[in-house]
């Protein structure tokens, strides 16, 4: 079997309630000679065409003619034989693409993808949900989360506050806290993505103050450009989860954050750190240092369904980050990974099990996506 075409196919999704864009999804399609076709995610925020031209006119030319069941061999091409290593655009194409290889391999021999990778060590993968369905208010879209199944819920840090000040984003993030705590019940996890935007010092002042609230984890409290304010707040708050790594990509690149102890929880993304091949490797290695993985995963089915194939054969996975962009996430699909009771349940179908509607994703054609600034009062902007 040989590879006779790799293409990248942008899919506009709007936001939450239909208005402002939200995402646009990339999906990576592989045909080959026996007809045997693979799918997989490259999802970014922004930076999209960058990624469509890595894998189209880059990573494509070079692996077309090869067999795709030697997923560790393209592997291994794409991340050497360019001068430049690592970068959002090359690796994220590059997870892309080896999603779409196991799916092909999957199919070839008969098998899910999670048997290929050594079977599973639980029978069911959790997910937590966001506040996605554009409710009346985070407590609102914690409840109905709730009552949908999950068991996990993870809130912004508050309101936004404009000019920017993160002593008043702290307040803003813990009055929401209380208010969500109080909506989701005692039984629900809770989490709170920071997204880098607060100084150290607010960053105390926050965990301190979600004590009593109790949070799976504190998501980037602090930049996390390098893990030294990480691995400060880490040893302050020992009883207190610190997670972080959604901006960080292959294994060599977590190396120090696990050498260092900057966080409890990795939230390795498998549309940007390397694929299902590399999520794996990543999870191995941070095992070695009692650290869990959660990985991030705001995309479509097929990261989706590439994150529960993964996160099935790691003896560390913690939670699954989901994003319920409906109706798109579910129309998009011709079948996919079942969702149940706030956890994706793999069947025995070949491959990632999961087959989108190519037709549906061209008629939802790419969106240009605003910008998210801060700004503080005297125009500078935030080290997030």
């Amino acid at each position: 079997m040989k590879i006779t075409k790799i293409k990248a196919h942008l899919m506009g999704i709007p936001g939450p309630g239909g208005h402002a864009p939200s995402r646009n999804w990339i999906f990576v399609r592989i045909d080959t000679d026996e007809g045997i076709t693979g799918i997989g995610e490259a999802t970014t925020e922004y930076h999209e065409h960058a990624v469509v031209a890595m894998v189209e006119q880059h990573f494509a030319r070079m692996l077309v003619g090869q067999d795709p069941t030697r997923v560790n061999s393209a592997w291994q091409q794409m991340q050497r034989n360019f001068w430049w290593r690592g970068g959002v655009a090359a690796s994220s194409a590059a997870s892309g693409i080896d999603q779409a290889l196991w799916d092909i391999t999957g199919k070839a021999y008969g098998k899910p993808v999670y048997k290929l990778l050594g079977g599973k060590v639980r029978d069911r993968v959790r997910l937590y949900a966001r506040g996605d369905l554009n409710l009346s208010s985070q407590p609102a879209e914690a409840k109905r989360a709730v009552a949908e199944g999950f068991t996990g819920f993870k809130m912004p840090p508050g309101l936004g506050i404009q000019p920017f000040d993160d002593e008043a984003q702290v307040d803003s993030a813990l009055s929401l806290a209380r208010e969500i705590r109080e909506a989701a019940g005692p039984a629900c996890d809770l989490m709170i993505d920071c997204g880098g935007l607060l100084s150290l010092q607010a960053a105390h002042r926050l965990i301190e103050g979600l004590a009593k609230v109790k949070m799976l984890f504190v998501e980037e409290p602090v930049n996390a450009d390098v893990p030294h304010g990480l691995v400060t707040l880490r040893r302050a708050h020992p009883g207190v989860r610190i997670a972080a790594g959604e901006r960080v990509m292959t294994r060599w690149q977590f190396r120090e954050w696990l050498e260092q102890g900057a966080v409890d929880v990795i939230q390795a993304d498998i549309s940007h750190c390397g694929g299902i091949s590399e999520l794996v490797r990543i999870a191995n290695c941070a095992e070695v240092y009692n650290v869990q993985i959660a990985p991030h995963n705001p995309y479509g089915p097929v990261a989706l369904a590439a994150s529960a194939h993964a996160g099935a054969v790691m003896q560390n996975f913690l939670i699954l980050e989901h994003c319920r962009l409906r109706p798109w996430f579910d129309e998009v699909q011709k079948f996919g990974p079942k969702i149940e009771n706030g956890h994706v349940i793999l069947d025995d179908r070949p491959g990632l099990g999961v087959e989108l509607d190519w037709d549906y994703v061209a008629r939802h054609p790419y969106y240009y996506l605003g910008l998210r600034t801060y700004t503080k009062a005297d125009g500078s902007m935030p080290s997030i």
